[in-house]
């Protein structure tokens, strides 16, 4: 098993200028993570320079040995957006659908575009995220492209019960992917926000997960902390990664941005440990 991390490590200051891509590759080559789960947000993949710049950063990564393994297909949605602006990001998902296949991705993340709610309506909502996915699963076919719906998070472990959001229960994220045709993507924060129960949904899952989002959290934000910071039970997490024979990479969906400069390599230094060690847990399991 490999280990990879997100391409955005270390993609901004503290203070939220952005960084060259290169500062994540440096980071990430230097705390020994082997492969890359490319971030493509929809500014990205709308650039007139889109294809120039993903081909830049896919010869930096090749330069560091990183691996592209996985992709993320933007979730920026233009919420109260226009026709036009739903549009544009459309064509934004599809290039980015374009270029994952491009770089020989093994599987790329999508959500099924859902919004917190205390008007939930479960016939609609489903029937909202097949009419919405549908033409990316239909492009990513056609482009050999593995998609994984990605579980999404719920509102917090103390948020009033009434309000709530699609695909935060595994039984109707599996019902979605088998009816799209395509895997899953198990993220464990967005799942323990979600107060899903790791190890039962990931059996129940089974041989639909293509690739994970590894990250901690205390089941209120999805603040992505490196595991072992916040409550996630690991033992009980990778031993069922393990029973259902995943085959894909320890991917973390993690990242420095947040921290002053002087903290970054040895939290990096980190989330690599940690991620090693999981990898560790899953081939003693």
């Amino acid at each position: 098993m490999h280990l990879c991390v997100t391409s955005g490590i270390s993609s901004r200051l503290q203070d939220g200028t952005p960084l060259p891509f290169q500062a994540s590759v440096d980071m990430a080559a230097e705390a020994g993570f082997e492969e890359f789960d490319m971030g493509l947000n929809s500014k990205l993949m709308l650039r007139e320079d889109w294809q120039a710049e993903l081909a830049s950063r896919g010869e930096a990564a090749s330069k560091a040995g990183i691996r592209i393994r996985y992709a993320h297909i933007p979730f920026d949605y233009p919420r109260g957006g226009t026709d036009e602006d739903w549009e544009r990001f459309a064509l934004a998902s599809m290039r980015a659908i374009d270029q994952a296949a491009a770089w020989g991705a093994d599987c790329a993340a999508i959500h099924p575009r859902c919004f917190m709610t205390e008007e939930y309506d479960a016939d609609r909502e489903y029937a909202e995220a097949v009419g919405f996915l549908g033409p990316f699963c239909e492009h990513a076919a056609k482009r050999g492209l593995q998609l994984g719906i990605e579980i999404m998070r719920g509102a917090g472990a103390s948020a009033p019960a009434r309000i709530r959001r699609f695909a935060t229960d595994t039984d109707v994220l599996i019902r979605l992917s088998d009816e799209m045709g395509t895997g899953v993507c198990w993220d464990t924060g967005h799942a323990n926000i979600s107060l899903q129960d790791q190890g039962k949904c990931i059996r129940k899952v089974g041989k639909r997960l293509k690739m994970v989002h590894i990250n901690d959290n205390f089941a209120e934000d999805d603040v992505h902390l490196a595991p072992f910071l916040g409550r996630i039970g690991w033992d009980e997490t990778i031993g069922a990664l393990k029973e259902i024979g995943y085959a894909g990479s320890m991917n973390l969906e993690v990242n420095c941005c947040r921290l002053p400069e002087e903290l970054r390599r040895p939290y990096a230094a980190y989330m690599a440990a940690s991620g090693r060690f999981l990898i560790e847990l899953f081939e003693k399991a």
